[in-house]
Formats: C-alpha cells, structure tokens, sequence
C-alpha cells in the first residue's frame, strides 16, 4: 500500500469522526432528551446523551479495573511460566551437550551434566535414558538400571523387547542364515556346528562365500589346516594378516600355524570369542 493511498484513507476516517461528533454535538444541543433514574425515594435526572456518555464511561472504567485486575492475577502464573520455559530451554540443551559426549565415547562426562539436572527440573524419559546408556558404559549396572526404570516409568507405551533369532544349531541352516544376514560372531561357528568334516566345510564355504570377511578367513584357515592343506591354510592366514594383522585371533591362528593346535592355544582362543 502506498504512502499516499494510506494518507487518503486516514483523511476519510478523521474526516468521517469529525462530521459524527459535529451531528452529535448538534444534537445534543438541540435535542437533549431526558432520563429518569429512580430507586426509593432516589432520583437521578439526566439529559439522554448525558446518561449516555456516563454508560460509556462507566463501562470503560469497569473494563479497564477487570482488565488491570485479571492481567495482575495472571502475572504470578505467567511468571512462573516464563521461568519454566527457561530451565526447560537450558535442560534442552544440556540434554543435547550429553548426548553429544556420548557420541564422542566420554560416558562420564555424559552423565556429569545429567546429574546435575535432574534436581532443578523434572526430566523427561530421553534424560534418563541417557543417563542409563552412560552408566553402563562405565559399567555401573546398579545405577543403569535405576535410571532404565526411572525412564520406562515416565513413558507411556514402552516398546516390547525384540528377541535376537536363535543361531541356527546346523551347518546348513547356519549357512542360509547368514545369507540372508551376516553376523560375524556366528560365522565363527562354522566349523563347529553340525556333523560334517572339516574338508567338506572347507569345499562348501569356498563356493559360497567370496565376502572379505576376517572371521571367515580365520575359519577358513583353520579348516585347512585340519584337513592338511598346508598351502590353503598359509593363503587364507595371509589374507587375515591383510585384513587386520593385530586382531588376537589373527595372532593366535598364526600361533597355531607354527605350534599346532594345543588345549592351551584352544582355551585362549575360546575366551577371545
């Protein structure tokens, strides 16, 4: 809207008061009317635009005494609001700051912020959930769990538990398992699960998996080494050494390679896995 459209308007609109206060005014002097207020033996005489202007008055003057009256009563609540809001804002972002320490693996400092805030604020559920995850990182399990339930107690629908499909106690099933899904922790149970021998482990492992998988070539190396493949063995432990040379269980199977498979080296493997 242009600057000059707008001035015409507020011409229109002064213009248009001033010629009703002129009517009114008129009015009122030719024609003042009467009114009679009369309650007992009181008796109140007015002229009509009188008692209407004293209306007006009288109503501005209540609206105005409410209207202050209510805005004073709300100021407390309102302050006490505003107050809120701002402990929530700086809660909020606390909770962003630990989550963030989290991320960065300081479980400590995680939960030094957490501590603190959960005495000046009533914390949501996300609070306490992170306060659990960065005490069981520093392995205090009591304290974990504390703030688990606390977190679970404050939502109001709280997710089922997924239960982890069983591993498959078969050579085959195994297999078609980790076709579809590939867990390296079950690879490793290649060469225990089911009845078949170590070559024909050996043979069917070669033609399914060609995945660059550290804890298949540390199957398969000890498959052939088994089965007396000397050269296959010396293939698959160098592909573990390229993979990762400092894993324990790379280290172990170079072990073996060199003093065979003795209980000591078997036990040690076990508590790796």
């Amino acid at each position: 809207m242009s600057p000059v459209f707008r001035l015409v308007i507020w011409l229109i609109v002064v213009g248009g008061i001033t010629t009703l206060g002129l009517i009114l005014g008129s009015r009122v002097l030719t024609e003042p009317g009467y009114v009679l207020l009369a309650y007992g033996s009181y008796t109140i005489e007015m002229s009509l635009w009188t008692a209407c202007i004293s209306a007006i008055v009288v109503g501005f003057v209540a609206w105005a005494i409410f209207g202050v009256g209510g805005f004073l009563g709300n100021v407390p609540s309102k302050l006490n609001s505003t107050w809120r809001s701002k402990q929530l804002k700086r809660s909020n972002a606390r909770l962003t700051e630990s989550a963030l320490w989290l991320r960065r693996d300081n479980p400590e400092r995680a939960l030094l912020i957490l501590e603190k805030d959960k005495n000046v604020i009533k914390p949501p559920a996300l609070h306490w959930l992170l306060a659990s995850e960065a005490a069981r990182r520093l392995d205090r399990d009591t304290q974990s769990m504390t703030y688990l339930d606390t977190a679970e107690a404050l939502m109001n629908k709280v997710p089922k538990i997924i239960a982890s499909p069983p591993m498959p106690q078969t050579f085959k099933a195994l297999i078609e398992s980790l076709k579809k899904e590939w867990r390296e922790d079950w690879v490793y149970k290649l060469e225990e699960v089911g009845e078949e021998d170590a070559l024909s482990r050996l043979s069917t492992l070669n033609k399914l998996f060609q995945n660059k998988s550290l804890a298949l070539e540390i199957v398969l190396a000890r498959l052939a080494m088994e089965s007396g493949l000397e050269a296959e063995s010396q293939y698959h432990i160098e592909r573990a050494n390229k993979l990762n040379a400092d894993h324990p269980l790379v280290i172990c199977l170079g072990l073996e390679k060199k003093v065979g498979r003795i209980p000591q080296l078997e036990l040690l493997r076990k508590s790796l896995l």
